[in-house]
């Protein structure tokens, strides 16, 4: 009897994880790994002679090109359509960035002296829905009333007065 396995299966199937289906848009990947942008937790591909691919992924240096969108905000009573950029990959991953035109204030510094951008996130269950926007991706996100300037935090109060019509 051998020590590795007391229930030896000497006639029982051999169980393999099944194979992971490739990414449709580049040759290196799995669709996984692409869709979810998880480069980083992937083994490096190899050619089928088990040489290391040398060229950069498609999927990962299009994912570097952040996306511009539009996102509806009302702030205020006054509804306007802001541009944005949605990042797929770096510091903001996963987020979106609105343009600079929001007026911000702080305890310390006061008013902010320039417009600042509206970090947008993925809403939760328990978001309040009176915060929620969707962009014109049809995807819905979050304000966030934090931005900064330098070192210093300060809290989103409405639209800029640079940014008025």
């Amino acid at each position: 009897m051998s020590d590795d396995y007391p229930f030896p299966e000497p006639f029982g199937p051999e169980y393999v994880r099944p194979k992971a289906a490739d990414c449709p848009n580049c040759p290196c990947h799995t669709r996984r790994v692409c869709d979810e942008f998880q480069w980083h937790r992937a083994e490096r591909p190899t050619y089928l002679d088990g040489t290391p691919y040398d060229k950069p992924c498609p999927c990962e240096e299009a994912a570097k090109v952040p996306e511009d969108r539009t996102v509806a905000i009302e702030l205020d009573g006054v509804l306007r359509t802001v541009p944005a950029r949605y990042h797929r990959a770096g510091l903001p991953a996963g987020g979106m960035v609105t343009e600079r035109v929001f007026r911000a204030e702080s305890i310390v510094a006061g008013e902010c002296p320039v417009p600042v951008p509206m970090i947008l996130g993925r809403p939760t269950d328990d978001t309040d829905p009176r915060l929620i926007v969707i962009d014109s991706a049809g995807e819905r996100w979050v304000m966030g009333f934090t931005a900064q300037h330098y070192l210093q935090r300060y809290r989103i109060t409405g639209w800029s007065a640079a940014t008025d019509a």
